[in-house]
């Protein structure tokens, strides 16, 4: 399995696995809750003839504004948007053509995704400033935000997030170094990315997906065991999602879009100052698949090592940043450790609250 799959998996399983948190009933304005925020549509705001969904709880100030990763939606932040609403005003939403949202055409790259949300949270009238935290893909977002509009962000929380010093195209070469690929190796590797969710997009109303053949069934099949009331409910919900064409015609837009993306953050860049900032890492053994027939053990490792030390690099684009690895857990770690994102985005809070001197 390649690094693209894998984060896909893990995409999926922020997507599909539910954890057993104690919901509230779903209302216009939710108090903290957990599952049941994500049943239904909360606040559809139009952004211009199509609609995103918001979900905010909790009340204070910064506000914090929840970036959730590649084709995962405001869901993949309930094990954490309920414990940050005890702090401050909390604001998850789906991205175009997730969850609730109003699918939508190309461009699909991290200055359409950003110019959405700030059209969002200014049609929602939801005031900065903000404490932005960005997971995988969404730390670009995140980021470009924070870039291009500074004085509206105060705090930053970026949880194994996709960087500009790390591409994929980076790993794919140092992978193809290690294991003395050929010349076009990597290449291929993105066409055959593509390719699979292009092919989901095409044949998922028929049931089937590159990634997963059956997979409506799959979908649908058993999980519930295990899990009761609002967790099962989530997962039918999530799985509709999942199974719509345009879901995948717009995860499509949006992977495409990270060849590109890297870019745009690094042109836009520029130091932080003194704004709080946390980096969160998996560990390196929730990077590494030993099992995968196609990269080697060795090549993985060296991977999560670039990964790594471009994290680190990010963190210290602030001159109070701080970067951690999170033991045990793989890159959806606001499933495997929430509680380490609640901890990072309440130290965010809190230097945000004390006094300081901006540059």
């Amino acid at each position: 399995m390649n690094r693209g799959l894998r984060l896909f998996c893990a995409a999926l399983s922020v997507a599909l696995t539910f954890a057993g948190i104690a919901a509230a009933p779903a209302k216009p304005h939710p108090a903290p809750g957990g599952a049941g925020l994500y049943l239904h549509p909360q606040r559809l705001v139009d952004i211009g003839g199509r609609r995103l969904n918001l979900v905010c709880t909790g009340h204070g100030s910064p506000t914090v504004i929840l970036e959730a990763g590649t084709l995962a939606d405001a869901s993949a932040w309930r094990r954490v948007q309920p414990a940050a609403s005890r702090m401050t005003r909390v604001c998850s939403y789906d991205r175009a053509g997730m969850g609730f949202s109003d699918p939508t055409g190309a461009p699909r790259d991290a200055s359409a995704i950003v110019s959405d949300l700030h059209a969002l949270l200014t049609k929602a009238h939801i005031a900065g400033p903000y404490v932005l935290v960005g997971w995988s893909s969404g730390g670009l977002f995140t980021r470009l935000y924070t870039y291009r509009y500074p004085r509206n962000v105060v705090g930053l929380v970026e949880i194994d997030p996709d960087t500009e010093f790390d591409t994929i195209g980076n790993y794919l070469k140092l992978v193809a170094t290690m294991m003395h690929k050929p010349p076009r190796w990597g290449d291929e590797q993105i066409r055959e990315w593509f390719a699979q969710y292009d092919n989901c997009a095409a044949n998922v109303a028929r049931g089937t997906c590159a990634f997963f053949p059956g997979i409506a069934a799959y979908m649908r099949a058993g999980g519930c065991a295990k899990v009761v009331g609002l967790e099962c409910e989530l997962r039918d919900v999530r799985a509709k999602h999942v199974s719509r064409r345009s879901f995948w015609k717009v995860a499509a837009l949006e992977v495409r879009a990270t060849l590109t993306d890297p870019g745009e953050i690094r042109a836009a860049a520029r130091p932080l100052g003194n704004m709080p900032l946390i980096v969160l890492t998996d560990s390196e053994s929730g990077d590494v698949d030993a099992s995968d027939p196609t990269i080697s053990v060795a090549a993985q490792r060296a991977g999560w090592l670039a990964k790594d030390r471009a994290q680190a690099r990010l963190a210290g684009m602030s001159s109070v940043g701080a970067h951690f690895v999170v033991a045990g857990t793989s890159h959806a770690i606001v499933l495997d450790r929430p509680s380490a994102v609640i901890s990072a985005i309440a130290e965010v809070i809190a230097q945000v609250r004390s006094p300081r001197p901006r540059p």
